[in-house]
């Protein structure tokens, strides 16, 4: 086997300088107090958003939906970011954001394709259905909010 140096291109050089970035942000300690005020804000992000599409960007055409989609996209990533240090934090991995967000996905996309909200009344049951879907993503979701992390270094950075 040779040794041979193979040249590496300068967009393969700041692709790993971001992905070390990206790397870095899951790092550090997050207070429940700090993680609240930037849930709060996610949550004014994502409504401002929300507005935006649905007034001015109810008849626009594709073009115009492409700087929305990217902040909302930039939001979502942030918010998982955070959603991941905090649980780092509590002492688990950042896997666990998938048991936080599927179920929530889930219980949303069958309360869309029954057309739920406009039937509440007639079916109430299967929203104590979708509530006990929910229940563990529930109890995982209130515990990044009031639980004390642990003292010390996290188990996740290096």
């Amino acid at each position: 086997m040779t040794s041979e140096h193979v040249p590496v291109s300068p967009l393969q050089l700041k692709l790993k300088d971001f992905c070390i970035w990206i790397e870095t942000k899951f790092e550090g300690r997050i207070s429940r107090s700090a993680f609240a005020l930037r849930m709060a804000l996610a949550a004014a992000v994502f409504c401002i958003i929300f507005y935006v599409e649905t007034t001015w960007l109810a008849d626009a055409g594709w073009p115009m939906w492409i700087p929305s989609s990217l902040v909302f996209g930039w939001a979502a990533f942030w918010v998982i970011l955070q959603i991941v240090r905090r649980l780092h934090d509590l002492g688990r991995g950042g896997g666990l954001f998938w048991g936080i967000a599927v179920p929530f996905w889930v219980a949303w996309r069958i309360s869309n394709v029954f057309h739920l909200a406009d039937k509440s009344s007639e079916r109430w049951w299967v929203w104590i259905l979708l509530a006990a879907l929910c229940a563990w993503s529930i109890w995982l979701t209130i515990q990044l909010f009031v639980r004390i992390s642990a003292e010390g270094p996290s188990r996740f950075e290096r």
